[in-house]
């Protein structure tokens, strides 16, 4: 069990906005359920010097999250400067007798201790770290109604502090060895040719595969790699990784058309989820539609289905439903046809174009929608957790700081849920 000091007394030089971060940062400390991850540092630090609490320096790897430090030493002189912060985080004085003979105060750790702390963290804590994150999001599928029914995924660029390869290999903490290049493309437009405008983006450094919550913008899983890693086979790697009843409780996986991959979508269809992933023209060149067996109707690549009469013209039909029985999507023509006849088009016809929800139907284009939320929580990560300006280098120091900085988020979640506030559940404030 840990004892925080409470904030009752406080210098007259700190002004209410001090106060009110020092109250955030104790309402995340107070909701992180970290008690075999401390139990874990506490054993590794039996063989070494115990000069600082190593639960205090955890808090203090979360307070420089709270409070937005771009890097370590920031974080330090800001502990070495407010004594409050030392005092929540749990941080004593201590005296050491120098080589003259005179004795020097330490109110806070050195950056060597500080670095040795991490380095503890990033390479024997590992599991523990995310263990805590799944308490937190655990937590979250307990107390929030309709949490994990509808997931969105997509990957975000980071940028290593490092702008490119090292001709060495030695990890030294200056270099990064695990980086790579990274390329995305992005449609931005159609001109007035019709033709679709792209923008590629390329990045050094590393993706964040998230999963989060469409309805309360929180995380669920994650994956930190190098930046070339397939989007599409980390997705398959998180989905195959999630927990059994998360699977059960989605209703609805959305996703951009990087994903759009016929086994993503087999296998959430498996777990009796509808694939919302926007799809790719596959075709050849020129191929504007296909015929659906020996009949009259034919489709188009992204699911648009028409029936031709004897005259040649097309005429659009209208989705009526997936049959589950058959395994099969339902059209018919529109009420002023008045004709009520049914087609069905099997789903293994092309299993990417013709999905259990239809490409060519309101309730796709409204749930696909909500993929927007985890470009939101992606925006978070660079604005408020200073993924855009930092100076990590290493895909454990990342992995590491992408787990606290998500177990903060969570944490601040938990403590507005605890006090009955619903509100801004994925900002970081109070």
């Amino acid at each position: 069990m840990r004892i925080l000091p409470q904030l009752t007394m406080f210098e007259k030089t700190q002004n209410e906005e001090i106060l009110g971060d020092l109250e955030r940062l104790k309402n995340v400390i107070d909701n992180i359920p970290d008690g075999k991850l401390i139990y874990k540092l506490n054993s590794i630090r039996e063989k070494g010097r115990n000069d600082w609490p190593v639960v205090s320096m955890w808090h203090a790897l979360i307070a420089g999250i709270v409070f937005k430090h771009k890097n370590d030493a920031d974080m330090l002189r800001e502990l070495n400067r407010n004594s409050q912060l030392r005092d929540l985080c749990g941080f004593k004085p201590k005296t050491e007798k120098q080589k003259d003979g005179t004795y020097k105060v330490f109110v806070a750790p050195s950056a060597s201790a500080y670095s040795k702390f991490l380095k503890n963290l990033k390479t024997y804590c590992v599991e523990e770290l995310k263990e805590v994150f799944e308490n937190l999001v655990k937590y979250m599928y307990d107390n929030l109604e309709g949490f994990g029914e509808y997931l969105a995924i997509d990957g975000k660029a980071v940028q290593s502090y490092a702008t490119n390869y090292s001709k060495e290999t030695k990890e030294d903490g200056r270099r990064d060895t695990d980086a790579n290049w990274g390329t995305k493309k992005y449609t931005t437009s159609v001109n007035s040719k019709g033709e679709v405008v792209t923008n590629k983006v390329t990045w050094f450094g590393y993706t964040v595969h998230l999963v989060v919550d469409a309805k309360y913008e929180l995380p669920v899983a994650f994956k930190v790699t190098p930046a070339s890693n397939s989007e599409q086979t980390e997705a398959k790697e998180i989905l195959k990784a999630m927990h059994e009843e998360q699977l059960e409780k989605c209703k609805c996986f959305m996703a951009d058309k990087g994903y759009d991959d016929t086994k993503i979508i087999e296998y959430l269809k498996g777990k009796e989820i509808a694939a919302i992933i926007d799809i790719r023209n596959m075709w050849k060149d020129g191929e504007g539609t296909k015929q659906y067996k020996d009949t009259d109707v034919v489709y188009t690549y992204d699911g648009k289905v028409y029936y031709i009469d004897e005259n040649g013209n097309q005429i659009k039909l209208r989705y009526l439903g997936y049959d589950k029985s058959s395994d099969s999507l339902r059209y018919g023509f529109k009420p002023q046809y008045k004709d009520n006849r049914v087609f069905r088009i099997k789903c293994d016809t092309d299993k990417r174009i013709f999905v259990t929800v239809a490409r060519d139907s309101k309730k796709w284009a409204r749930e696909y929608k909500k993929r927007t939320s985890v470009e939101r929580v992606n925006g978070r990560i660079d604005r408020d957790y200073e993924f855009e300006d930092h100076t990590i280098r290493g895909i454990k120091k990342m992995d590491l700081y992408v787990t606290a900085s998500f177990i903060v988020l969570l944490s601040m979640a938990k403590s507005k849920i605890e006090a009955n506030n619903y509100n801004h559940l994925a900002a970081l404030i109070s």
